[in-house]
């Protein structure tokens, strides 16, 4: 749909820490979908590389995602993320421009 926004978030687990990681984004996927404005929402899981995970949200606009990032179940996902991963997730935005 051309103007949809789209979300691309890469997270990589410290060694050990792959399926509370997992478990985490799972949790974000799950609550992201309840969100006003969540069109979608996948959670990959890389391969080979087993702690490597992408999740890929698709929104109405730029403001429902912004909505979302400032909710509580974020909040909590960020007092998590530092014990499970080495680097904070890396999060892209994108606008759909053609279909």
């Amino acid at each position: 749909m051309v103007g949809t926004f789209h979300t691309i978030t890469k997270a990589i687990a410290k060694p050990g820490q792959a399926e509370a990681l997992k478990a985490l984004m799972e949790d974000v996927a799950q609550l992201a979908c309840q969100e006003e404005g969540c069109l979608g929402y996948e959670l990959w899981q890389g391969h080979p590389n087993r702690g490597e995970f992408v999740g890929i949200g698709a929104w109405t606009d730029e403001a429902a995602f912004y909505r979302y990032e400032r909710s509580a179940s974020m909040d909590e996902f960020m007092r998590e993320i530092p014990d499970l991963v080495d680097h904070p997730p890396d999060t892209q935005w994108y606008q759909a421009v053609n279909r």
